[in-house]
């Protein structure tokens, strides 16, 4: 009879080592789970400003032209927008304007550079590209 008690005495330590074993793994596997669930979260807002703040300098660059369009010697500036401000250099070569369009923000920075041909006619582009 002692056998058999010493059996279950040995049975329960052997059920509550299982035990803490499985709820180890299960604790690991939650936390990975939610850590991953989180880095996900985190990249598609950062995609989702990222996209934003290139609308955004897209219409900068936009309006500098428009700029350029009715005034010849516009040089460059800060445009003040809605959404945000963006810092705009113009380099002008005869005829030939080198439009650069920053953010001013320091998380998500983009930067357009637009190339143009300024006639009397009008604003032709030539380049258009984010750096």
């Amino acid at each position: 009879m002692k056998k058999n008690i010493h059996n279950r005495s040995e049975d329960g330590y052997v059920a509550i080592s299982i035990m803490l074993i499985l709820s180890a793994v299960i604790l690991g596997i939650i936390v990975t789970v939610a850590q991953l669930g989180i880095g996900e979260g985190q990249a598609s807002l950062a995609l989702s400003k990222g996209e934003d703040t290139l609308s955004f300098v897209e219409g900068c660059t936009e309006d500098a032209l428009l700029k350029i369009r009715s005034d010849a010697s516009y040089a460059g500036g800060t445009i003040s927008r809605p959404e945000g401000t963006c810092s705009v250099d113009v380099v002008k070569a005869e005829s030939t304007y080198t439009v650069t369009a920053t953010t001013t923000a320091i998380q998500y920075k983009r930067t357009i550079q637009a190339i143009v041909n300024r006639s009397s006619s009008g604003v032709t582009l030539t380049s258009w590209k984010e750096q």
